[in-house]
């Protein structure tokens, strides 16, 4: 069976009473903001669809694979600008699978410089380990860690503010408040810890040419660990970009992506790992995006999509 980096996953992670950081690794955070912030529905002013597939460090069959589906749109409610959203994320870590399904409202409020908006994500945690297919090189079974198959769910919560303005934005969030622990028996138990979120951007516009420069940042942290990306997008006629991202003491990755004229986008990016973990030969990491954004306003029929543009 798998060895090597699945054992080691499983020894870190199922031990009796472990917490860890739960929330997937993304490269392309900009086209992914409802995943991490609930605030983020609705602000794009349009109903906005998108997917992400992610294969992460895949050594002897074993690794990281990851798929999220996002929608939002923008909605009123009694007078009130506001947005909804559903996120559907699976994230397969060895022998653990987490599904984890929240629906998003976000309340929007317009001030001088732009728009913030408040918004909660609720829904549930199911995690499943599937421990008969564990096999100890040695033959030696660990009473730590349990030979059979095991699942169960949690409720979870997260709260979330985003602000965006003409040419910026700026978010903040706070994922698993309640520290959901899937209810396992009483000799197995895993909770995941609340994860902070801080993300921004800025879009400069380069005079007399069609070419914008996209900046940004990404940093999560659940207080044990951390994740610090730095981007540069660079875009041309609002439909074709490419960038890198330094993610800090982990990984360069390389960005690019096309929309085409009927509103759909595609993007993909690879990470090139720059850690100790790069002595592995996992191969890197490729993430695929496909999104699609539309406007169903009947004010304005003649627009049938529009792009996201992240700001």
């Amino acid at each position: 069976m798998v060895r090597r980096i699945l054992i080691f996953i499983i020894i870190c992670a199922a031990c009796t009473g472990v917490k860890a950081q739960f929330d997937p690794q993304f490269s392309q955070n900009m086209f992914n903001m409802l995943a991490v912030n609930p605030a983020y529905a609705g602000a794009s002013e349009s109903i906005n669809l998108t997917a992400l597939n992610r294969n992460q460090w895949r050594i002897d069959s074993a690794g990281i694979k990851t798929t999220v589906f996002s929608g939002d749109m923008p909605i009123n409610v009694f007078g009130t600008p506001s947005g909804i959203g559903l996120n559907v994320m699976n994230d397969q870590i060895g022998l653990f699978t987490n599904l984890s399904i929240g629906v998003n409202y976000a309340s929007q409020f317009e001030l001088i410089y732009g728009t913030l908006s408040l918004g909660l994500s609720v829904g549930f945690i199911n995690q499943k380990f599937e421990g008969s297919k564990i096999s100890f090189p040695d033959g030696k079974p660990d009473d730590a860690i349990p030979e059979v198959d095991m699942d169960g769910s949690a409720f979870d919560a997260s709260l979330g503010a985003y602000f965006k303005a003409k040419k910026y934005y700026a978010g903040i969030s706070l994922s698993h408040l309640n520290s959901p622990q899937p209810n396992y028996d009483e000799n197995f138990s895993f909770s995941f810890r609340p994860t902070l979120y801080l993300t921004g951007g800025y879009n400069f516009k380069i005079e007399d040419t069609l070419y914008e420069v996209l900046p940004s940042f990404f940093m999560k942290t659940d207080g044990a660990s951390m994740q610090v990306d730095i981007n540069t997008l660079v875009r041309y006629k609002s439909r074709y970009w490419a960038g890198l991202t330094y993610r800090l003491q982990d990984a360069i990755v390389l960005l690019g992506g096309i929309e085409m004229k009927n509103g759909v986008r595609f993007g993909y990016s690879y990470d090139i790992t720059t850690s100790a973990f790069a002595t592995a030969k996992s191969g890197g990491t490729h993430e695929f995006m496909v999104g699609y954004n539309f406007d169903l306003s009947l004010e304005k029929r003649t627009k049938r999509y529009k792009s996201v543009r992240y700001l």
